[in-house]
């Protein structure tokens, strides 16, 4: 059989085959080459699908869904001195923590590893003043933390945000610049310099720092209304012969305000109440409803007993500490203010060392607020932990409309303690490993028949479980569980469907971890 020669055809095809390999590797064009899709930062919670209502962010600027941390890591101290220091700072002790860095000599500060040490130590320190008494008291320390450490980013936005709720002139635009070097992608130095440029009259300018803030302001719900604002002021503007007139006057801005969502708005309505309460609340539905006007402040207050606005501004101070941390936090920010009610007249005195005094505060019917003033800022670190607890279940309030009692009660008492972030002392001392669980299902309604001495433990089991399901499933999961809640889903099809897992499987294995210490 006659067999064709193919031999030209083989050569033909593989000529070509070269031909095609080196255009694919030499010659292509880079513009022809894929562009990659930009990938969630590593380690973070998958995003919510567009319709999702809770999402404010799209997935290249994942990073800015979190809050950014204010403290500055200290490492090992340099020497006993610094180290003992710190733990003053770290039990709270804020006089005594400022009076030893006020005393140690300017000598020892030559070191750098020292220098870096005692602004980190300054820099806390102004965390911890400025969550117990507001600006005026942590703006020192943040001055000494940069002059300290000139090239901390996270001290200059510190001392940034300190200048500017305080208006103090030292804000300048030079300042501003150097704070927008030092951490160009953080959008609040770019909105404070547009600000001033405003008031300037440099509407070009300002547009420039609003542009270059925009995206990440956008996705801040804490930044957007100051963002809104500004930018309302720059398309009002109008040039005249190079230079602005405003159409309206700059706005009057009142000093404390911790946050920087805070700036736009006047301080809180006083209004006296008009039936006298006791801490023991009654439902709401017997007091007197208040309307508030349409620009208030984040608190509504109200007195029962002889009004006093000396106590509710340091009162006020800290409450504002925490609606600007936990908000951002927790990813929700309230659309109303929350009302405060002061018993002027009560003591502020009650069981310290767990969350249930904190609790009997709080109106459950009307997510009220209810503070006694009485020596309560006498200790300032359990009057916060009391405030901040209580806000925290006015916030799950304000998010859940008023239907959290649908949410369980250990998942709201285990978020009220996380997200507070302030330790109790008696429950820690109720660790007992081995000992017999509540049933999580045990502890879904009310506590008011739980036996008082079951009361500890049924918080410190809210508080672990709350723990097993942030660690395993993020808190925006969580939080999305709580919206299929408020919407009457029931707590095992809110968990399948936002957690993919089933109500009874997450208790064996919150069970199978709190027995382990058992089986050793």
């Amino acid at each position: 059989m006659h067999h064709k020669d193919i031999s030209h055809i083989i050569r033909l095809l593989t000529c070509g085959l070269v031909l095609f390999l080196g255009y694919q590797i030499w010659l292509k064009p880079a513009y022809f080459s894929p562009v990659p899709l930009p990938q969630p930062p590593t380690g973070t919670a998958a995003f919510p699908p567009p319709s999702d209502p809770d999402q404010t962010l799209k997935s290249e600027y994942g990073r800015w869904s979190e809050p950014q941390t204010r403290l500055l890591e200290f490492g090992q101290p340099p020497n006993s001195k610094l180290g003992s220091i710190r733990e003053e700072l770290e039990k709270g002790n804020c006089a005594e923590t400022d009076r030893h860095l006020r005393a140690l000599p300017e000598k020892t500060l030559t070191n750098t590893q020292v220098r870096k040490y005692v602004a980190a130590l300054w820099n806390n320190l102004g965390i911890q003043q400025e969550k117990f008494g507001g600006i005026e008291v942590s703006v020192k320390a943040f001055k000494r933390s940069v002059a300290l450490d000139p090239s901390s980013p996270i001290a200059h936005l510190n001392l940034t945000q300190a200048y500017w709720g305080l208006r103090d002139p030292a804000m300048t635009p030079q300042f501003l610049e150097t704070v927008i070097r030092l951490i160009p992608q953080d959008p609040f130095p770019h909105l404070a310099l547009a600000d001033l440029l405003l008031e300037k009259g440099q509407v070009t300018v300002a547009a420039t720092h609003l542009s270059q803030a925009r995206t990440r302001a956008e996705a801040d719900a804490t930044l957007r209304p100051y963002l809104n604002k500004l930018t309302a002021k720059a398309e009002f503007a109008i040039p005249v012969n190079q230079s602005v007139a405003r159409v309206t006057p700059s706005p009057t801005f009142v000093a404390p305000t911790p946050g920087p969502q805070d700036r736009q708005l006047p301080p809180s309505v006083v209004a006296p109440a008009s039936q006298a309460l006791t801490v023991s609340i009654r439902p709401s539905e017997e007091r007197p409803r208040q309307l508030s006007p349409p620009e208030t402040g984040h608190f509504t207050v109200q007195f029962d007993g002889s009004p006093d606005q000396a106590t509710w501004t340091r009162m006020k101070a800290i409450l504002d500490y925490a609606y600007e941390e936990i908000t951002q936090k927790f990813g929700h920010v309230p659309s109303t203010p929350m009302t405060v009610i002061l018993h002027t007249n009560q003591k502020f005195s009650g069981p310290p060392g767990s969350p249930v005094w904190a609790d009997s505060l709080f109106d459950r019917a009307s997510g009220a607020i209810h503070l006694p003033t009485e020596g309560a800022l006498e200790d300032l670190a359990l009057f916060s932990r009391i405030a901040r607890h209580e806000f925290v279940h006015a916030l799950l309030f304000e998010y859940m409309k008023g239907r959290s009692t649908v949410a369980p009660t250990w998942l709201i008492e285990g978020l009220a303690m996380h997200l507070a972030e302030d330790p109790w002392s008696d429950m820690e001392e109720t660790k007992q490993p081995g000992a017999a669980l509540i049933p999580l299902t045990s502890l879904q309604g009310a506590w008011g028949k739980l036996p008082s001495e079951s009361l500890l433990t049924a918080y410190l089991e809210s508080s672990s479980a709350t723990q097993l399901l942030l660690d395993s499933y993020s808190l925006h999961n969580v939080r999305q569980v709580m919206s299929a809640l408020r919407e009457g889903r029931s707590l095992d099809a809110a968990m399948q469907q936002k957690l993919s897992v089933p109500y009874d499987q997450f208790q064996r294995q919150w069970e199978k971890t709190n027995q382990q210490p058992n089986n050793g």
